[in-house]
């Protein structure tokens, strides 16, 4: 197995590299310290598992792991990230294999890897905690209007400017603020838009 370890601080990537190789004995284990040294690595070596950073030097992995998905479809991607809110990591596991917290025990890195190279998903004892946490209803069902007061919502519109871009009453505006409320099961705008961004409900 082939194991790829992308950050840009030197001290993490030296005793990691260690500590993982110790538990790997029999995989070939390598380091990128910049965007442009991890993509000419895995242009010219063949690597199994990248254990990547979001904050990534002068990137953020957030811009290039689907390009990197598209371009490699074997490549199993961990995230190992100092990131902790429960928006960001859900987005980002939409795009990778799992996500571990720099805050936890390097055990969880290596049953990352293990699994990983089972073909399997990973979530950390505390990533996978903050997920659980999240009450998200399994199936949300919204109707068409429902979806354009969310889109001019999500612009930061007053009830008073959806009311008037949508063309309908305030009260009518109030009401589907309401349903969207019950249903995405928030009790506020920022708690609204939280489960928006989260569900991806809207796209990118």
């Amino acid at each position: 197995m082939n194991i790829l370890f992308a950050d840009d601080h030197t001290l993490i990537l030296d005793g990691l590299k260690t500590v993982i190789q110790g538990h790997f004995s029999d995989s070939k284990i390598e380091t990128a310290l910049n965007k442009t040294e991890l993509f000419n690595k895995l242009k010219w070596d063949k690597y199994d598992v990248l254990i990547q950073d979001i904050k990534f030097g002068d990137s953020n992995a957030n811009d290039f792991i689907g390009e990197l998905k598209q371009t490699y479809p074997d490549l199993r991607i961990l995230i190992l990230s100092s990131v902790s809110d429960v928006v960001s990591i859900q987005k980002m596991l939409k795009k990778v294999d799992g996500y571990v917290l720099k805050s936890e025990s390097v055990t969880e890195i290596i049953e990352g890897i293990k699994a990983l190279s089972l073909n399997e998903k990973y979530l950390s004892t505390v990533v996978a905690s903050k997920i659980n946490a999240v009450n998200i209803p399994n199936e949300i069902v919204l109707s068409k209007r429902e979806k354009e007061v969310l889109e001019v919502i999500m612009q930061e519109k007053s009830t008073k400017e959806i009311a008037d871009i949508l063309c309908i009453s305030v009260k009518t505006v109030e009401m589907h603020r309401s349903n969207l409320f019950l249903k995405l099961n928030v009790k506020n705008l920022t708690g609204l838009v939280k489960q928006v961004i989260a569900l991806d409900l809207l796209g990118d």
